[in-house]
């Protein structure tokens, strides 16, 4: 099959279109990219399917059915965005909960589908766990700060933590790390040293694709959203998430005060976990849309 895959793959650093792409490559078929971010006028495709991911810019309509679209983000956070949703033969999603009210949406729908993680990329290095705690991710929410300061680990990695970072640590005391954002294997080669893996949501839904990338690398824990708890089940998401930033913060100190064989012990329940929501096993899914 021949598919346009509608990404900003060059306008973002490492953008999860290089998965996508990668993963419906995998699969056998022939993949024409459209960057709209760089080029917002299409020319004309001649394709058998379209997938957007995000294309909060595009106008669906210049696009050939049938024309699918993963939107990675709370419908909240893009005020009438279902108008552009709805010209669309179906929307996929990681965020839990979904719209209660579908009305709008294409008679396909919406349908939850978590990923990802590449098994020949997201995968632990075997380098020595010399990092106590770190913190993967963008500073783009006052949330993340929040529960930061309570947490507080002891690397903090990504984009516009220098602006943030007094705050979060003063009074502590503590030590810590601030480095620069890591990508594709510079973020691999730090994860995998972590002895616990750190994941905050932007906001209180979920999932954001940075926990199965984590938890292929090293023990994770992370706030729990909708979503973590089908994940992971019940009994494994009461060991490896919490509600509140005094929670995350007790969490980290208990996993931290046990031996490193009873955290690998849990990594790989959380391993097990998220075998399923791979970047081929979700375009596996969104292709059988295809029929």
């Amino acid at each position: 099959m021949k598919i346009l895959l509608a990404t900003p793959l060059y306008a973002s650093h490492w953008d999860a279109g290089h998965f996508w792409l990668k993963a419906l490559n995998g699969l056998g078929h022939t993949v024409l990219v459209w960057d709209y971010r760089l080029n917002p006028l299409p020319r004309c495709f001649q394709t058998d399917f379209t997938l957007v991911m995000k294309g909060e810019s595009i106008d669906p309509e210049m696009l050939p059915h049938p024309r699918v679209c993963y939107w990675p983000d709370a419908l909240e956070r893009t005020p009438g965005i279902e108008k552009l949703l709805s010209q669309y033969d179906k929307v996929f999603t990681p965020v839990r909960p979904t719209p209660a009210d579908m009305e709008w949406l294409p008679s396909g729908g919406m349908e939850w589908l978590p990923s990802g993680w590449d098994e020949d990329i997201h995968r632990y290095t075997g380098a020595e766990k010399d990092i106590p705690s770190v913190y993967i991710g963008t500073y783009n929410s006052w949330r993340k700060v929040e529960f930061l300061r309570a947490i507080r680990p002891d690397r903090l990695v990504g984009n516009g933590w220098d602006l943030v970072s007094d705050d979060i640590y003063a009074g502590s005391g503590q030590s810590f790390g601030l480095l620069p954002p890591q990508y594709l294997h510079d973020f691999v080669a730090l994860a995998s040293r972590a002895q616990v893996l750190i994941n905050i949501h932007q906001g209180p839904v979920g999932l954001n694709r940075k926990i199965f990338e984590m938890i292929s690398c090293g023990l994770t824990i992370t706030d729990r959203v909708p979503g973590v708890e089908e994940i992971f089940g019940q009994d494994l998401a009461q060991l490896v998430s919490y509600r509140t930033p005094e929670e995350g913060h007790k969490l980290l100190k208990a996993w931290l005060g046990r031996p490193q064989k009873e955290r690998d012990e849990i990594w790989q329940l959380e391993k097990k976990a998220i075998e399923p929501y791979t970047y081929r096993e979700a375009a596996e899914r969104i292709l059988s849309f295809a029929g």
